[in-house]
C-alpha cells in the first residue's frame, strides 16, 4: 500500500542536515511549528486516515527512497491525527529512540533528501 503526500510548506528551520533531522506536520499547524517543520497534505485518493508504516517499510522524497530501520509506537496514531513524525535520516537508532520518529538505515553515501513546496513523499508499506 502507498500513501502520497504532498509538500505545501517548508519552515525556514525545517531541515537539520547536520542532525539529519526533519519534522513533517500535517496541514493546520501553527506558526510556531510552521517555522520547524515541513508541512504536507495527503492526497484524497491516499486517505492518512488508513496509514500504516513498519519497520522495512520505504520513504521517497527528492527521487531517493529510503528504508525505515525503527518506526516509534506513536508514529501511526500521530500521522493519521496531524500528519506528524519526525524523521532522522543517516543515523543509527539510538538506545532511547523517540517514539513518534522514523529512523532511516544509516548510509553516509546517501544524502539527505531536499525538501520541496509541491515534491510528493510516497510512503510505501511493503
Amino acid at each position: 500500500m502507498k500513501w502520497i503526500s504532498t509538500i505545501t510548506q517548508v519552515g525556514k528551520k525545517a531541515v537539520d542536515n547536520k542532525d539529519g533531522m526533519v519534522i513533517l506536520f500535517g496541514e493546520g499547524a501553527n506558526k510556531d511549528l510552521e517555522d520547524v517543520s515541513v508541512i504536507q497534505k495527503f492526497s484524497a485518493e491516499t486517505p492518512v486516515s488508513d496509514f500504516v508504516f513498519k519497520r522495512g517499510d520505504t520513504l521517497t522524497v527528492d527521487g531517493q527512497t529510503y528504508v525505515a530501520n525503527y518506526v516509534g509506537p506513536m508514529v501511526e496514531s500521530n500521522m493519521k491525527a496531524l500528519g506528524h513524525a519526525t524523521l532522522f535520516f543517516n543515523r543509527p537508532v539510538p538506545k532511547a529512540p523517540l517514539a513518534n520518529a522514523v529512523y532511516f538505515d544509516p548510509d553516509v553515501s546517501q544524502p539527505l533528501p531536499t525538501f520541496k513546496v509541491d515534491d510528493d513523499i510516497v510512503y510505501e508499506h511493503i
